[in-house]
């Protein structure tokens, strides 16, 4: 039976994609829990319009993300810790009390007004400095910002 995904589903396709399946799994699985429909005439005009409209929206989705990106490129955010050496000193050893935790980092870019992205972060940083840190936007789009940690005064 064709019929026509209505989501993304693992293992079988992309949203708006007409697949082929067996009727049983059709109408008892992707059909009843309204993750596809019988891929029809009827339907496959519909499916036209909406993949059409679904594309522009997207579009517009991504440019406003891609926007975000360019505005995340002039964030710095400054996260003083406690270190051992007195306010102001700087040495390649030092002794640091604490970390940066991506957590930390998103309540800070929330705090700015920056929702539903994803900070990218392996683990927290433990050391005095400037870095980059990739944040994830969604949509495959990427962007960085500068953090930067310095001792508490």
């Amino acid at each position: 039976m064709k019929i026509i995904l209505l989501n993304n589903i693992k293992g079988l396709g992309g949203k708006f994609e007409v697949k082929e399946v067996k009727n049983g799994y059709a109408k008892n699985f992707l059909i009843s829990r309204n993750l596809a429909k019988a891929a029809t005439g009827t339907n496959l005009k519909i499916l036209a319009r909406e993949k059409a409209a679904w594309e522009v929206q997207e579009k517009k989705l991504i440019e406003q993300f891609q926007k975000i990106a360019n505005q995340f490129k002039d964030i710095v955010l400054d996260f003083p810790l406690k270190t051992g050496l007195p306010a102001g000193q700087a040495g390649e050893k030092v002794p640091i009390f604490g970390s940066v935790s991506a957590l930390e980092i998103k309540k800070a870019l929330e705090n700015l007004g920056h929702k539903n992205f994803e900070v990218l972060l392996e683990k927290p940083i433990k050391e005095l400095g400037e870095r980059l840190v990739e944040i994830d936007l969604g949509k495959k789009i990427k962007a960085s910002i500068k953090i930067r940690v310095h001792s508490q005064p």
